[in-house]
This record gives structure tokens, sequence and C-alpha cells, in this order.
């Protein structure tokens, strides 16, 4: 059985995609210990204005991600860590970090913004939306 992929109407916010690569980050890093590989690419198609297809390449790699986490702030990474990374549930988090559930979603929504300004270093001035 193939997989469509679903052609979006526009581009994935860089930080939403490195969410979810975080999500996977403990198999991403197996798969470096385990075969040293050490780029992740996802693609996806978007469709522009004029209805044309067009393909959307990012590349992350293991070493860039695991340095540029080491630089969100101390509290947003715990957040990510234990929800993101770990995938426990909010209020879960919450009781551990000693805030608000809310928080949580903040804080882990502004590591995911963070993030993408220290890793795509690259874009001058990082928008999230």
């Amino acid at each position: 059985m193939t997989k469509v992929q679903e052609i979006r109407k526009e581009k994935i916010p860089l930080h939403r995609i490195l969410r979810e690569v975080c999500r996977h980050y403990l198999e991403f890093r197996e798969l470096f210990i385990n075969t040293g590989e050490s780029v992740f690419n996802h693609g996806y198609f978007v469709e522009n204005e004029d209805g044309v297809k067009e393909r959307v390449m990012v590349s992350i790699s293991f070493w860039d991600l695991q340095d540029a986490l080491k630089d969100v702030a101390p509290r947003k990474r715990e957040a990510m860590f234990y929800n993101v990374i770990l995938d426990k549930r909010q209020e879960d988090v919450a009781k551990i970090m000693g805030i608000t559930a809310v928080s949580v979603g903040q804080y882990v929504e502004a590591a995911c913004i963070q993030l993408a300004k220290n890793y795509f270093t690259e874009l001058e001035h990082y928008e999230s939306e």
C-alpha cells in the first residue's frame, strides 16, 4: 500500500518541524549511535498560489540539534525534555516542575521557537507564524 503524501497550502513553521523531530529525539540518537547517520531529512509538498506543487526539504543534523538544545533557556528546555522528548503529559510535567499545565505548554512553545532561532541561524529574523 502506497501512502499518499498530503499537499499543504502553507509551509510548516520550522519550530513545529523541530518539535516533531524532538518527539523522536531518542530514536534519532539511537539511529546515530547504531549507524553513524547524523542527518535527518524531512520533505513535504506545498501548493503555491498558482496551484503548482513544490517540495520543501528540511535537513536536521543530530549534532547541530543537540548543540542548539543546550542553548535553550533551562526551564524551557526542562519542559521540552519532559513533555516532548520523554512524551510525558503536560499535567505530569507541571507537577514535576511545580508549575501549571498551561505554563508547560507555553514553555514548550517558547522552547521550540528559541530552538528554531538557535538552529536555523541563517534566518536573520525567524518568525514563528
